[in-house]
């Protein structure tokens, strides 16, 4: 019987992004911390019987978001069918509500491919002590950060991303404030303009952080932001109204263009007269 379900895939926010190295196959190896928040998709699932073929159907609420091949959910599936050698047929059909915003440095398209890879493990009853280190190498084949979106935890990641440790005790004591001016910036561009040289080595000092404090802000510094502002002068602009606004800590997320900022709970009028400025200029924001 056909049955639809609902999935939620939350967005995640890079606290600290440094490029530590170019490298010869031209991806770049990273240090960040991936902290995960409460914005997210809905997915709707149902997955079917099929007789003679497999057959994937997406739909999207965002014109925008590709409904073919390319989609990073229809991917997903063809990694796991093909990685778990499934031999019937199915008809899945997956509608994707997208509340996260596209190309904003939040891993949205990574977060609904977790979500579609969690639930086919479950729906095909995958033994995931037994095979651990296959779902994660299904997980990386679709997207750098697909395997963060697995674990859902505050980690330190290194590598492309791939490379996790869960940090148990980073937890950030602030209310988080989300604000995309309806910006897309290209990743690929963005990278190509750090013009950082193949083979030498940059340093980051993320990897001995266990938890956030603000006397140590330089740690958290996102490197994409020197190229990204200069070409998107919005981005530097929302980063310094959100400091002048009473924001204890600010930054962009991932390659851009969505902006986050902290603000203590103890005083929530900065926080709501942040969030009202940001709003009244019609930008995506959102509270986390």
């Amino acid at each position: 019987m056909e049955e639809d379900i609902r999935l939620d895939s939350y967005a995640k926010i890079n606290i600290g992004l440094k490029i530590v190295s170019r490298r010869e196959d031209g991806f770049h190896n990273i240090e960040t911390i991936f902290y995960p928040i409460k914005l997210h998709d809905e997915i709707h699932i149902s997955i079917a019987p099929n007789e003679l073929y497999n057959s994937v159907y997406i739909t999207c609420n965002k014109y925008y978001v590709p409904s073919n091949k390319d989609n990073i959910c229809f991917k997903t599936v063809e990694a796991f069918f093909k990685n778990f050698h499934i031999k019937d047929c199915y008809k899945i059909a997956i509608n994707i509500v997208k509340k996260i915003p596209v190309g904003g440095g939040l891993g949205g398209g990574s977060s609904d491919a977790a979500a579609v890879l969690k639930y086919l493990i479950k729906f095909f009853k995958i033994d995931i002590k037994e095979h651990r280190k296959k779902i994660m190498q299904t997980a990386l084949s679709i997207g750098s950060d697909v395997p963060f979106f697995l674990i859902m935890k505050p980690c330190f990641a290194e590598g492309r991303g791939e490379k996790m440790k869960i940090l148990s005790d980073f937890i950030i004591p602030y209310d988080i404030l989300i604000i995309n001016p309806n910006l897309h910036v290209s990743t690929k561009w963005a990278y190509e303009n750090l013009n950082l040289e193949t083979g030498k080595e940059y340093s980051s000092d993320l990897r001995n952080v266990s938890a956030f404090e603000l006397g140590k802000k330089e740690l958290f510094i996102n490197d994409f932001e020197r190229v990204v502002f200069e070409k998107f002068g919005t981005l530097k602009e929302i980063k310094d109204e959100l400091i002048s606004q009473g924001a204890v800590f600010s930054s962009m997320s991932g390659s851009g263009a969505t902006m986050y900022a902290f603000f203590r709970k103890d005083d929530r009028k900065f926080l709501n007269r942040a969030y009202r400025y940001f709003k009244e200029r019609n930008y995506f924001v959102f509270i986390s």
